[in-house]
């Protein structure tokens, strides 16, 4: 692993604290930073950039992100990383966005190489690579863990994109929803994608994290076509409350 840690040195103790609850106080009372510990990314490209970006401002503790791809300059118009991240590693760049944004007890750790279905799953895993199949291996693998928490997939096209959602307490739909890369056509290399397209799933995907954490529904699928604007709803999962006393 990289590590990338936020800030040159720590505060103290009773000072990190005093500011993190300066820090978190929009939104202290929505979400648990207590639950905040670490998440998986697996793709750091368009929606990925914008996801680290996005979950490093909640709190989370620890990103453990994948990628062995490098920024290229096309990338400048679907990505969340600047001018001077072309030709660093997406590992980089990603590490320099999480510094950005990240306060003294978060961190970024960054695998520089392609994920593979021989590598470890994990049981928060969020997967936005560019190819199906590979999408469908990271499922597998976190279906075999015991402690499974929640797999998000988030896919985008130039104006639509799709928000495949599975956890632990509910029953698989994922495959309902999966097609192989080659049956997807392929649009000219200019219509690929839009900056809006990956901030909307990235806003999705981290709102979807936001009501899984927080114990509130959600829908297991959703279709989005951002022009015009269309929405497609798959199975709403209510959570069940826990009444004990």
């Amino acid at each position: 692993r990289i590590l990338y840690l936020s800030f040159n040195g720590k505060l103290r103790n009773n000072k990190l604290e005093e500011r993190m609850s300066s820090r978190f106080l929009r939104n202290k009372d929505l979400i648990d930073q207590k639950k905040l510990n670490d998440i998986t990314i697996i793709g750091a490209g368009g929606i990925g950039s914008f996801v680290i970006q996005s979950l490093t401002i909640m709190g989370w503790k620890e990103l453990i992100v994948w990628d062995d791809d490098s920024v290229a300059e096309h990338n400048l118009s679907s990505t969340a990383y600047p001018f001077d991240m072309v030709g660093k590693s997406k590992i980089d760049a990603a590490g320099a966005l999480n510094q950005m944004y990240s306060d003294d007890d978060q961190c970024l750790a960054g695998i520089p190489r392609k994920w593979l279905p021989f590598e470890p799953a994990h049981p928060r895993t969020i997967v936005c690579t560019d190819d199906m199949e590979s999408r469908k291996n990271a499922y597998e693998k976190w279906l075999e863990l015991p402690n499974r928490d929640f797999f998000i997939d988030g896919r985008m096209g130039a104006t639509t994109v799709e928000l495949s959602t599975q956890t632990s307490r509910t029953h698989s739909t994922y495959m309902d929803e999966w097609v192989p890369t080659d049956s997807v056509p392929k649009p000219p290399c200019s219509m690929k994608h839009t900056v809006f397209a990956a901030q909307f799933i990235a806003s999705m995907i981290v709102a979807q994290v936001y009501n899984i954490v927080g114990n509130l529904s959600y829908y297991d699928y959703i279709y989005t076509c951002l022009s015009p604007h269309i929405v497609t709803y798959g199975n709403q999962i209510i959570p069940k409350l826990n009444t004990e006393v």
